[in-house]
């Protein structure tokens, strides 16, 4: 979540149109940018909350004294964290620029704030240090976001990275919680780590960095084998809608994201090599597949008898009904759904069911025929060796014969009163 000052930069047409206007106006940016099914109803809530605080307030328009109530009610709301100011921070800015207009408020610098010039060196030589790894801007971005928040507090306690201990690392968590939310906070661990380690802490403060923290949901497991060749009876099955067969047998096979799935363009596929070739979308990293022979079967027979035709689009699958256009990954998730429930699985509330508990079954199976983490990972398109621990737990025996024990100096740190 975007951090962002507190001025207010209203324009004169933006306090001349009324706010209904300017959400009507909004809904069509949203829908012209092409937001997932998600993201837009994200924003089409927050659009109802503002035009219900708009009624509330008795007024038709934005002004400066409006945005400032509007701002403190979403913290009322959401006592002691920044995400609900932010988000309607957010949501004026896209009023903005379907007005064409700039935006309501600009993007703070946290770094400014950091009142050691060798804590701000330290953070300019760990952006160069991300940008020398060569992965996304994005990550980049949200790996700063961590390491600046966390300088922010050795700052207020006069430290530096490598005088931290495992008691600071606790100490800066429990007060990082309280402003962050838990869903927010599952990015921490892994980045506090990486910046750790890049700086040099202690040992002990670098293990700390490791923490848990709540879920709203329990973390996704691999798919029951006994489900997944259910899946390929009804893959292989009389069933008629040949499009599901087809992305099932592709989940199954390959292990690709739904967005990649419903990404996936004719002239990706390779009929002559028997391959499959893309550009994956979460990670910009080029990836290949075989072709296996039981799913290329299931393509050319979605694609040759189910598949709309006429329509020029180059998706590979398309929505059954006109206007027809690529699926969203929210499909996917249905239709895997939909095959389970067709093969006859009896569902419970252990999160088994969805596309990433498939990828993890086919790393699970790689694991247990003696393939190696690193490898199985990156074969359904993992490419920071960060992503790969998500799988290690898959390898419960190797797991046990590397443990160690805990840290004579770990082992009290909740007694510690400094």
């Amino acid at each position: 979540m975007p951090q962002f000052s507190n001025r207010i930069n209203l324009s004169d047409e933006m306090k001349q149109v009324p706010i209904t206007v300017l959400i009507s106006r909004a809904k069509l940016l949203v829908k012209a940018k092409g937001y997932s099914q998600s993201t837009a109803r994200h924003h089409a809530a927050k659009f109802n909350d503002l035009q219900q605080i708009s009624e509330l307030f008795n007024t038709d328009k934005l002004t400066e004294g409006f945005i400032t109530r509007y701002i403190e009610d979403g913290m009322q709301k959401s006592y002691g964290r920044a995400c609900s100011s932010n988000q309607r921070k957010t949501l004026l800015n896209l009023l903005a620029a379907a007005a064409n207009s700039p935006p309501v408020f600009t993007y703070g610098s946290k770094v400014d704030e950091i009142q050691a010039q060798s804590l701000r060196e330290n953070l300019t030589v760990y952006r160069l240090h991300l940008k020398g790894r060569g992965i996304r801007q994005a990550t980049i971005k949200s790996y700063l976001q961590t390491a600046t928040i966390f300088l922010l507090y050795l700052d207020k306690i006069e430290k530096s990275a490598v005088e931290v201990s495992a008691v600071d690392i606790r100490d800066f968590v429990a007060e990082l919680s309280a402003r962050w939310s838990a869903r927010s906070m599952q990015i921490v661990p892994a980045q506090l780590k990486a910046y750790l380690k890049f700086a040099g802490a202690d040992v002990d403060a670098v293990l700390f960095s490791s923490f848990r923290v709540p879920r709203k949901s329990k973390p996704v497991r691999a798919m029951s084998n006994e489900n997944v060749e259910m899946l390929w009876e009804y893959v292989e099955g009389d069933d008629e809608d040949l499009r599901s067969k087809a992305i099932v047998a592709l989940l199954l096979a390959t292990g690709i994201r739904p967005v990649d799935i419903t990404s996936l363009k004719l002239n990706d596929i390779s009929w002559g090599n028997d391959t499959v070739g893309f550009v994956q979308s979460k990670t910009d990293e080029y990836i290949s597949f075989k072709l296996f022979p039981v799913v290329g079967s299931a393509i050319v027979r979605y694609i040759t008898e189910q598949r709309p035709k006429g329509t020029g689009a180059e998706f590979v699958f398309l929505s059954q009904r006109a206007p027809y256009r690529r699926l969203t990954a929210s499909v996917c998730n249905r239709i895997l759904r939909n095959a389970l429930e067709k093969a006859g699985v009896t569902f419970a509330a252990d999160g088994l069911h969805c596309p990433r508990a498939v990828r993890r079954s086919l790393v699970s199976r790689m694991i247990t025929k003696d393939i190696p983490v690193q490898t199985a990972a990156a074969a359904i398109g993992h490419v920071d060796e960060k992503s790969i621990d998500l799988y290690t737990e898959l390898d419960v025996a190797k797991m046990k014969s590397i443990c160690l024990p805990v840290p004579p100096s770990m082992k009290g740190w909740w007694r510690h009163n400094g």
